[in-house]
């Protein structure tokens, strides 16, 4: 075993081998600069002052500050990218596409286990696999397939948030978890509790610290992961432990209900069902049913986490603008009256419900920063070098936040005769070849909650035993997936009619 003086010299004799290295890729480069960026210590570059609260926003005002579409942050001499504009990112992503298809490997992703992720894995031979059998499960033509289930879940949900309205973020959380599972696996939510579910959840606030640049010194310096568990500033090691855990068992539970039920003939059908009677028609194996169980890994933390995400915020966003939630029911009474709920066949006629899910995607984007792209080669954009292997994250915040950002307006998405424009935020779904390969399925979740709600449902302030309204602060933590802190909200039927069509809807199976 090494001594801790043998250690130290190590990690010193790797980072001078780094040094090197950067000096030699500069020269390459033909001293082209790099990205500007914050003042820089020594050694550790930006690492103290890596901004931990809302860093797309600072990252924005960097971008006013150098004037440049890309700025750089420098963290133990590793380089990442934040890239603030359109311009930028339609070049970079759209338009250079084979050149930043890929993802960084980061030693903590594969560390905690989650080098599964379709949204994390290089641009490589499992990562079209997994992106064929969501093509073939959610796109603009397949998506319709899973309506029926977003259709009774949406009753679930709101005959939850009829009976028991307080609890209405836990309702959201199981709502979106329990169309993600049913969809992938067959496997029904029993109840906000469920295991799979607090698994899930563990895991991917796990992820979503770790990927926050300049969080994890081992992605900077990977020998780091060679320390004893002893040595000082190795939490990591445990982290990342107990992160492999839960993710493991977040793959294996669920995949294996599907694979027992279907040998006892009570399979529920299924993405994974019939995948894996793909897999056996084709002879692809065990390595065929690899590639699924990681691909549906994707979809159930993907789909769950990111939709409740856009849920809740959907719900916040009609607590603070009551004149949105009437100017909805006007056009959801017109089209689709007071005896029944909104169908997926009333989309087309309800542009400004369509519009307030558009700005409820924009107002506050579900991946203000997304994950990481980088260059399978050395670039240069604008007079700036992009050395091959650079983590480049899009700041989606800055990019959709820049013409009266706060306010919540659905009309910047209609025409002037009330129709719906062309702009669907892309951006908050990424761009180029990695983008949201789920993006028409999420889309669909959020408008049927959205205008089943505002057609059955008052959404306003909570009161106080006074009867004061009590303050709702618009506020968010900063991981990769950015989720409304708790606020409190008053649900109630909007009125007699209202509580007529619930009693028609059967009991919740809660």
């Amino acid at each position: 075993m090494l001594s801790i003086y043998e250690l130290v010299s190590v990690l010193l004799c790797l980072g001078l081998v780094k040094a090197i290295r950067d000096i030699l890729i500069a020269r390459e480069s033909g001293r082209i600069p790099s990205p500007p960026g914050a003042p820089r210590l020594p050694i550790i570059g930006n690492a103290l002052t890596i901004p931990k609260r809302a860093p797309w926003e600072v990252y924005a005002t960097w971008w006013q500050k150098y004037n440049s579409d890309l700025v750089g942050i420098y963290a133990f001499g590793h380089l990442s990218i934040i890239v603030n504009t359109r311009k930028a990112a339609r070049e970079l992503y759209e338009r250079r596409s084979t050149v930043y298809a890929d993802r960084p490997q980061l030693t903590m992703i594969n560390l905690m286990g989650w080098d599964f992720d379709t949204s994390l894995i290089p641009y490589n031979d499992e990562w079209r696999a997994h992106r064929k059998i969501f093509h073939h499960n959610l796109n603009t033509w397949n998506a319709p397939a899973h309506h029926p289930v977003q259709l009774a879940q949406t009753e679930i949900l709101l005959k939850s948030l009829y009976t028991d309205p307080h609890e209405f973020e836990n309702h959201l959380r199981r709502y979106a978890a329990s169309i993600a599972l049913s969809i992938a696996y067959g496997y029904n939510v029993d109840s906000n509790t469920d295991n799979i579910l607090k698994i899930a959840e563990e895991a991917i606030d796990m992820v979503s610290k770790a990927l926050v640049p300049g969080a994890m010194a081992v992605n900077a310096i990977p020998a780091l992961r060679y320390l004893p568990d002893w040595f000082p500033g190795t939490g990591f090691k445990q982290f990342a432990k107990r992160s492999m855990d839960l993710v493991t068992k977040m793959q294996d539970m669920p995949f294996a209900h599907v694979k027992r039920s279907m040998a006892e003939g009570t399979a529920s059908p299924s993405v994974a069902s019939s995948e894996i009677e793909l897999i056996n028609a084709r002879g692809e194996g065990e390595q065929g049913e690899k590639y699924l169980k990681r691909a549906l890994g994707t979809f159930f933390t993907a789909g769950a986490d990111t939709t409740f995400s856009a849920l809740l915020t959907g719900i916040l966003a009609l607590v603070l603008h009551p004149a949105v939630q009437t100017r909805a029911r006007a056009e959801l009474d017109q089209v689709v009256g007071r005896g029944r709920l909104p169908t997926f066949a009333d989309r087309s006629l309800l542009p400004y419900v369509t519009a307030i899910c558009r700005e409820t995607l924009r107002w506050h984007i579900v991946s203000p920063l997304t994950i990481p792209h980088c260059p399978t080669q050395d670039d240069v954009y604008d007079g700036m070098f992009i050395p091959k292997g650079t983590p480049i994250m899009m700041n989606a915040w800055a990019i959709l936040h820049n013409h009266d950002p706060d306010a919540f307006k659905p009309e910047r998405f209609l025409t002037e005769e009330g129709t719906l424009n062309d702009d669907e935020v892309p951006f908050v779904f990424g761009l180029g070849r990695r983008n949201c390969a789920g993006m028409h399925f999420a889309s669909a979740t959020l408008w049927i909650m959205m205008a089943s709600v505002l057609a059955v449902f008052n959404i306003s302030k909570a009161r106080d035993e006074q009867g004061n309204d009590i303050p709702v602060e618009v506020a968010y933590t900063d991981g990769m997936v950015s989720t409304s802190l708790p606020f409190r909200c008053s649900i109630q039927p909007r009125d007699h009619a209202a509580e007529e069509l619930m009693e028609q809807i059967g009991d919740a199976n809660v």
